[in-house]
């Protein structure tokens, strides 16, 4: 939620609501629980569940996670946009349509039809829920930086695991 819209909804000044906002992120984050404040670009905000605690209750949630597979989907529209269905579906296969429909019904994705093909762009829900900017040159930027961060992330835990198993522990 903008700032700006927090400071009308408490019928106050946005300075008030800066101070406030820092006091709960530093709250919350002295607390050991589930949840998290996350600033995001141009002064947005947003209480969360930490990332780390997504996949422990992703079973508990139907249908409100994504599924891997629609995930990379989403991914790969986030990083190619604007980019032709049909030319997704060469490129990731037509399971892609179902995948498709799903981020649209989520509101993760918009569909603009252009001839005989449609045309995929991210939506701000989508720059909201995953805590990127909306201008979609630094948010393909931001998803780069954290796609490198999970690789090295997986490796070095993959190099731990091979170290551990070699030595016999």
């Amino acid at each position: 939620m903008p700032i700006t819209e927090l400071a009308d909804i408490a019928k106050t000044d946005v300075d008030s609501i800066k101070r406030a906002i820092k006091k709960l992120i530093k709250e919350y984050s002295s607390r050991e629980t589930a949840l998290e404040i996350v600033e995001l670009p141009n002064e947005r905000f947003v209480l969360q569940l930490k990332p780390e605690l997504t996949p422990k209750i992703a079973s508990l949630i139907p249908g409100g996670l994504l599924s891997y597979a629609t995930l990379k989907t989403l991914v790969f529209i986030a990083l190619k946009q604007p980019i032709k269905q049909s030319e997704l579906v060469q490129m990731r296969g037509a399971h892609v349509y179902d995948h498709v429909r799903e981020l649209a019904e989520k509101k993760f994705i918009e569909v603009n039809p252009e001839g005989r093909t449609k045309i995929l762009t991210t939506t701000d829900l989508f720059a909201d829920y995953f805590g990127f900017d909306y201008d979609k040159i630094r948010m393909k930027a931001q998803l780069r930086w954290k796609l490198r961060k999970i690789l090295k992330e997986k490796d070095a835990k993959q190099t731990e695991k091979d170290t551990s198993t070699n030595t016999g522990n």
